[in-house]
């Protein structure tokens, strides 16, 4: 088990995925380790973008993680959270960020509470 930064949206005090959800559900569990649906996907539009093998995005340096919020508009509800990862950890090949695609993860109660609120560095 390894730590790796990664980021969440408040949901009611609930982690929740940015974009797409896990078991039909983009709210995620406490305490449990979760299993990415592992399946080939793309970014953006399937007729220009790069296809990839999901997993759950995360990255190895909180400095890195920031810089990658700027890519973000709606920062509201948006937080960097310190989680337990396993299994296999692969590159997000393509991508222009230091992006890691990790197929288990954990977000432990203690996590969640010590999330940081993403602020616009605009």
């Amino acid at each position: 088990m390894r730590k790796y930064w990664r980021l969440l949206r408040d949901r009611r005090g609930m982690p929740t995925t940015l974009f797409h959800g896990v078991g039909g559900s983009r709210v995620l569990p406490l305490n449990r380790w979760i299993d990415a649906e592992i399946k080939t996907v793309h970014d953006g539009s399937k007729d220009t973008a790069t296809p990839y093998l999901s997993g759950f995005h995360v990255m190895e340096s909180f400095d890195d993680l920031m810089k990658f919020t700027n890519r973000f508009r709606k920062i509201e509800d948006l937080y960097m959270v310190l989680v337990d990862v396993g299994g296999e950890i692969r590159d997000k090949e393509h991508s222009p960020s230091n992006i890691l695609l990790a197929e288990r993860m954990k977000i432990r109660t203690k996590q969640w509470k010590e999330r940081v609120k993403v602020i616009s560095t605009r």
